[in-house]
């Protein structure tokens, strides 16, 4: 069995849905200007402006090393995108906090790609939107139960954004 044959049909949609989400997010770093940030270091920034503010445990949560993220923080913070605060009871403990400049950049960004999310929606018509939604609840559920976290963790901002509006929509 070759290996294209042991990823079925639902695993080829999602693959190539990732590959469009990335075109997007890449697309929108672009727009907005930010042609030097990679989608790796966008990714930080994002995971630091939804609440996760150690390198540790944005290590933990990209599965990758402690040093590999290291680099990556040395870098956004050269570019002025994030600060590294060391705690003064324990040297080996470092916060991360946005500057404005990183701020600006997510959500900016993340603007962008709501408002060409919305065109695609649109597209796509009500019906299919809506089962995309429910599609894509299980979808982060069952990945954060993977990471043994909550969507929240990965999402933050997004989700709280998410419950409002479909609060909203109900009442």
């Amino acid at each position: 069995m070759t290996r294209a044959e042991a990823v079925g049909d639902i695993e080829h949609s999602i693959l190539a849905a990732s590959k469009i989400m990335v075109n997007i997010l890449a697309e929108s770093l672009i727009h907005e200007g930010h042609e030097n940030v990679t989608v790796a270091q966008f990714r930080i920034l994002d995971m630091i402006y939804n609440g996760t503010d150690t390198p540790t445990e944005i290590a933990k949560m990209l599965d990758v090393s402690p040093p590999a993220i290291t680099v990556l923080l040395e870098k956004l913070e050269g570019k002025g995108f994030l600060t590294r605060l060391t705690n003064t009871d324990d040297r080996r403990r470092v916060a991360l906090i946005l500057t404005p400049d990183g701020i600006d950049l997510v959500e900016n960004v993340n603007d962008y790609r709501a408002k060409y999310l919305q065109k695609v929606l649109k597209k796509m018509g009500r019906d299919r939107a809506t089962q995309l939604q429910e599609s894509l609840a299980a979808f982060n559920l069952g990945y954060s139960k993977l990471k043994s976290k909550t969507v929240d963790s990965f999402a933050g901002r997004d989700i709280k954004r998410l419950d409002s509006r479909q609060k909203a929509a109900k009442q």
